[in-house]
């Protein structure tokens, strides 16, 4: 790894410590620098602004999320390989309120930055049967409403975002 590879890892790495820590709209990059033991200009050099810090840190995170999914996946159909990905990913949202809530509001206007990382989970979802572009893609926005009315919702938890997912797959079959 070059090292400007490695100083982005710790900036990613220190900033979701802080955020964590802190909170993600208490932390700055005032004081990400700080923990990295870098200058502020360094963060810049690597990331744009606090939210594409956070952006990155987030997308490392879902693939390991999803990376571990993967290994207990053992469904056939799209619909409850969804719901078991679902299950781990409501579980670190939930986990994660505030960052979720901040990176789905980013999201709403930047669609551009996951569309990689959609377009393979869609993909992931029919590994083992005809893909339908159509049936992703109103897999994927129930997932995505589901996520966002429960993480709106301070009492929420993944069990009640699962039941409500099921609910609107159940109508898509």
């Amino acid at each position: 790894m070059k090292k400007s590879e490695k100083t982005k890892q710790l900036i990613l790495d220190e900033s979701w410590q802080l955020f964590i820590a802190h909170g993600y709209q208490e932390t700055s990059t005032r004081q990400i620098a700080k923990a990295a033991g870098i200058a502020v200009g360094t963060v810049f050099s690597h990331f744009p602004s606090k939210v594409d810090i956070l952006k990155t840190a987030m997308h490392q995170r879902i693939d390991a999320v999803i990376e571990n999914a993967i290994s207990t996946d053992k469904h056939h159909s799209a619909r409850l390989k969804l719901r078991h990905y679902a299950s781990h990913l409501f579980d670190f949202y939930l986990q994660h309120r505030e960052f979720s809530q901040a990176l789905l509001t980013d999201l709403l206007w930047h669609q551009a930055y996951f569309a990689d990382q959609i377009s393979a989970f869609k993909a992931l979802l029919f590994a083992e049967q005809e893909y339908d572009e159509i049936k992703a893609t109103v897999m994927m926005d129930c997932y995505f409403m589901t996520l966002l009315q429960g993480l709106a919702d301070p009492a929420s938890c993944k069990d009640s975002m699962l039941r409500l997912l099921t609910n609107k797959l159940t109508l898509l079959y």
